[in-house]
């Protein structure tokens, strides 16, 4: 259910069917009922006490508002005219239904519970990094720390980035990449010069070699893996207005795979104990 619905049921002294409504003194108001449907959960609202409910109007109730259930059972509290009923998702069906039993219990202090579905944080912050002279370079693959990678040093987390589309295919084009420029921007135009070359599957692992280029760069320098560590829970964005697969592209809703993967090894870094 994914839109709210209210709905306020007033009882006469006898229903449609032929049974009787709970028990209410002569001369004494009908009783009342209001049912309100949010995600999941139907709250149910009585001017009687739990005690003196009607299951068969409550089931009336609940059929009208298109909620299967199975026979009620209830629940003492200290607030005796609120009480919810939770609901279970029928997987196997799609069709949705009251645990059975349903159970009763009393609903939570707050005057409007919020949804299961809402992040009480509320949306995450965001960071944006790609920019040379802008907070959190280093996060990109151009920032100038080199990567030693198999006893190797790379001059920059791109060079060996690069060189992995290479490697174990074409070796001497990976050791190329490495060797050929100190400038991150030469090993990303070499490697596109040499595309032809380019193992067959390197579509299939270029995120995991990307992980595996951010966990060595990142474990190598203390400075970045603080850096990176201190950003909380905050989401990594490549302002990339040109790569729209890495970053975010020229209009603002690519992937951010380059995000996501910092994302990723940050919550990895914090798993295995780096500080």
């Amino acid at each position: 259910m994914s839109s709210r619905q209210r709905m306020t049921i007033f009882t006469s002294s006898a229903n449609s069917s032929g049974s009787s409504n709970p028990a209410s003194p002569v001369n004494k108001p009908p009783v009342t009922y209001r049912v309100e449907e949010r995600t999941r959960t139907i709250y149910v609202q009585s001017s009687q006490p739990p005690s003196q409910w009607n299951p068969q109007d409550l089931h009336s109730l609940f059929e009208k508002h298109n909620v299967a259930a199975e026979p009620i059972a209830r629940v003492k509290s200290k607030i005796q005219t609120d009480y919810i009923v939770t609901q279970d998702n029928a997987a196997s069906s799609g069709r949705k239904s009251l645990s059975a039993p349903a159970s009763l219990a009393p609903p939570s202090r707050r005057s409007n519970p919020p949804s299961p579905n809402r992040s009480p944080r509320g949306p995450r912050p965001k960071i944006l990094f790609y920019h040379k002279h802008d907070p959190h370079y280093g996060f990109t693959n151009f920032s100038p720390h080199s990567v030693t990678y198999n006893g190797k040093v790379y001059p920059t987390s791109e060079h060996l980035f690069q060189s992995f589309k290479f490697q174990g295919h074409h070796d001497d084009l990976a050791e190329h990449i490495r060797l050929f420029s100190q400038y991150p921007s030469a090993a990303f135009s070499e490697a596109r010069r040499f595309q032809e070359h380019v193992r067959p599957d390197w579509k299939k692992v270029n995120i995991s070699r990307m992980d595996e280029v951010l966990y060595h760069k990142f474990t190598q320098h203390n400075d970045l893996r603080a850096e990176l560590l201190a950003t909380g829970d905050a989401e990594l964005v490549e302002d990339s207005d040109k790569d729209s697969f890495w970053g975010i592209g020229a209009d603002g809703k690519g992937f951010n795979e380059l995000g996501k993967g910092l994302e990723r090894l940050r919550s990895r870094l914090r798993k295995e104990g780096w500080h």
